[in-house]
């Protein structure tokens, strides 16, 4: 955002003036204390009390957030690193998580607790967002974009920065933040100018009271995120759908494509996925899963009634669809797939074996009872071949034994080479099978895997 734009944006928000004098003020040097125990109303309760009065461990400078407000440039890279402490963001989710409960229901002068320890922590996020590339601060950066009196005079490498999208998209994504109707309209343009889709609707208001948080997952399943987790990778691992996954944890779930680590999420029922493919409609998929019209929307609430957001939503929450009802199995079933590899469910198996991709040496040990085949090229992972191609990571490895397991499997990929993504669901009987492979027949006779499926062959 430029200068000239923000100084206009900043005066629509001054009024919300400094913060209140009731809450506790954090010398230099010292850990903050919001709430002193002692100005508390004894009817909120010791747990309540307790939690409100916890010293949060950040700089003293962080107190200042609770003046709700537009997060500019600090202007002093030191200060920002000094303020930006891992230390400090962790110590400030204790504090909220541990007021939301203890105090829950209740109200502190007329506002929910979390109010200003919320406030401070939007602006913590706000303040200490980085550019993924550079790993500047967004803040400072932008501080450097050109001087426009408009948004729609920015010059699109400005626009449509990285910066500039996370920035607009963190305000969008709390409630204790300025995000309001004029930046409703600033997210807007940058996602229609850019190219990009995300929620841009308004955070509902805080109340006065908060609702007891419910005391358990409904599926009773939980997940917590590692470094690197987005939704969809994810709701792969699990069979669940992207969106459900983000809809069922949106208050510690902000972003789909930024999942912060150590997070324990409550997973929805899960499904029969699908990994979405650029060229796919609705009618598309149900016409080659053998669903029934309008399946595919029955299974996925978020979509409308025409299916016209299967895409712009998906690019936010992750490609991974259900197929199924959550919960329960679909009556359809999966064709036969082409040479070329059609999308199909995480079932992973395919009915016919096709050919390798000609020239391309197959992976050693890899079986060729193969439906699907993936040439490895050199921005491959492990995980993201598993996604495209719809197999599981344990099949995966059964049928290229030659990767290496967990974490050190996509250093084990050899690009030009071809690995097997859908398996026949008898690559592993001891039925004797011509084939012809490559133009060269072959007679070939293996055992019987104990959890092989039952397949009757015509």
């Amino acid at each position: 955002m430029s200068r000239s734009v923000l100084i206009f944006a900043v005066s629509l928000i001054l009024a919300a003036g400094r913060s209140p004098s009731h809450l506790a003020r954090a010398q230099e040097g010292e850990d903050i204390q919001l709430y002193i125990p002692e100005r508390l109303d004894v009817a909120l309760g010791e747990a309540c009390i307790d939690a409100l009065a916890a010293n949060i461990d950040c700089h003293s400078y962080v107190q200042t957030f609770t003046e709700l407000r537009y997060r500019q440039s600090l202007q002093n890279v030191t200060l920002t690193d000094e303020i930006c402490a891992a230390d400090c963001s962790r110590s400030l989710r204790s504090w909220f998580n541990s007021v939301s409960t203890s105090c829950a229901g209740k109200t502190v002068n007329n506002g929910i607790p979390t109010k200003y320890g919320g406030y401070m922590w939007a602006g913590w996020n706000e303040t200490c967002v980085k550019d993924p590339r550079t790993k500047q601060y967004c803040n400072d950066i932008m501080y450097d974009f050109t001087a426009v009196s408009d948004i729609s005079e920015m010059p699109r490498e400005e626009l449509c920065h990285t910066c500039h999208i996370r920035r607009l998209a963190l305000m969008q994504s709390s409630q204790y933040s300025t995000y309001n109707e004029f930046w409703k309209e600033q997210l807007e343009y940058v996602y229609a100018a850019c190219g990009r889709s995300g929620p841009t609707e308004i955070p509902e208001p805080l109340k006065t009271t908060q609702p007891v948080p419910a005391p358990y997952c409904v599926t009773g399943k939980r997940y917590t995120t590692q470094e690197g987790d987005t939704c969809e990778s994810i709701a792969n691992a699990t069979s669940v759908s992207a969106a459900a996954l983000y809809m069922g944890n949106q208050a510690i779930l902000p972003d789909c494509r930024e999942v912060e680590p150590g997070v324990r999420l409550c997973l929805p029922m899960t499904c029969q996925t699908y990994y979405l493919r650029p060229s796919d409609t609705c009618v598309g998929i149900e016409v080659a899963l053998g669903l029934d019209f309008g399946s595919v929307r029955n299974y996925n609430s978020w979509l409308d009634a025409l299916c016209t957001n299967l895409h712009t939503a998906t690019d936010f929450y992750g490609k991974i669809t259900c197929v199924s009802p959550q919960g329960g199995t679909s009556s359809g079933t999966v064709p036969a797939p082409a040479p070329t590899a059609i999308p199909g469910t995480n079932d992973g198996y395919t009915h016919n074996a096709v050919a390798p991709p000609d020239g391309v040496p197959v992976a050693e040990g890899t079986t060729l009872n193969c439906g699907r085949w993936h040439e490895v090229v050199g921005e491959d992972t492990c995980s993201t071949i598993c996604v495209q191609n719809g197999i599981t990571t344990s099949l995966f490895h059964t049928v290229n034994p030659s990767l290496r397991p967990d974490t050190s499997c996509t250093l084990s990929l050899h690009p030009g080479t071809a690995l097997c993504v859908g398996p026949t669901y008898n690559w592993n009987t001891t039925v004797p099978v011509t084939s012809t492979i490559l133009g060269t027949e072959i007679m070939s006779s293996t055992s019987v895997a104990d959890d092989a499926p039952t397949v009757f062959l015509s």
